[in-house]
């Protein structure tokens, strides 16, 4: 039974937990107990002043704590090795410069021209499907 906790911050949850495979009891309002009964979580009354946790706080936090044991038990697929050889990032990458350096060019010599379609003079929303 949970005693003699004010608020509950990353300390208090401490005490809560047993060890592996057991459950975390955290306080809920006396009311709420009956609804605070989850796969991973238990809700107990609070006592006194104590305040409670909402179950919408404790629904979130099971649903984490069950997808974190199920990203455990699943095997981690194992990192790809690169499929691009040398030559073809080499080649990737002079592709790549020629394309900025066009750029770069075109920029230089029409530096206020706009990219693409430029638009009618006057034009400023076509509502045409």
């Amino acid at each position: 039974m949970i005693t003699n906790i004010d608020t509950l911050n990353a300390y208090s949850y401490n005490s809560f937990i047993g060890g592996a495979g057991s459950k975390l009891y955290v306080p809920v309002s006396p009311a709420s107990v009956i609804y605070a009964q989850f796969d991973h979580i238990s809700g107990v009354a609070a006592r006194g002043s104590q305040p409670g946790v909402s179950i919408k706080k404790i629904q979130i936090l099971n649903t984490l704590i069950d997808h974190l044991t199920q990203m455990k038990s699943q095997p981690q697929p194992q990192a790809a090795a690169d499929t691009l050889s040398d030559e073809a990032a080499d080649a990737l990458i002079q592709s790549y410069q020629s394309q900025l350096q066009t750029v770069v060019q075109q920029a230089k010599t029409m530096p206020y021209a706009l990219a693409g379609v430029q638009p009618q003079p006057g034009v400023l929303l076509n509502i045409q499907a």
